[in-house]
């Protein structure tokens, strides 16, 4: 292996990393936002729109996370930290569960997590990019 490629490999799991983080940090800040907001009402009646937009949003960072790397691992890491997340947040101090126990907190559930987590492992991305390895 030549000077030149190492760098050029160091650069690559570099960028990967910085990657990652961004996808996680980005997983994490939506699912404590569709938490937040899951309670919303117009007028009486209940408007979960958060569980939508969380699904759509998850399934947007697993495909960028397909994109960066073939590996199954890179590509479901964005749905795992959204479900560690809302799991996390339901361990509150003090008992506190903000996400409702009922219909709306279980579509959250598998909207925003366990369908992203099932399409990252059986999808990959249709076209190769210049950042695969």
């Amino acid at each position: 292996m030549t000077g030149r490629t190492a760098v050029v490999q160091a650069t690559r799991v570099i960028e990967l990393g910085v990657a990652l983080v961004m996808l996680a940090v980005g997983a994490a800040t939506s699912c404590v936002l569709a938490v937040a907001w899951l309670t919303t009402y117009v007028g009486q009646v209940p408007f979960p729109f958060t569980i939508l937009v969380a699904g759509v949003w998850s399934l947007f960072l697993v495909r960028v996370a397909s994109a960066w790397s073939d590996r199954t691992i890179v590509a479901v890491l964005p749905a795992l930290i959204w479900i560690l997340t809302l799991v996390t947040l339901n361990l509150g101090p003090g008992g506190d569960m903000p996400v409702p126990i009922g219909l709306r907190g279980l579509a959250l559930l598998v909207v925003g997590g366990l369908i992203p987590l099932w399409v990252a492992t059986l999808r990959r991305s249709p076209r190769a990019d210049a950042h695969r390895r």
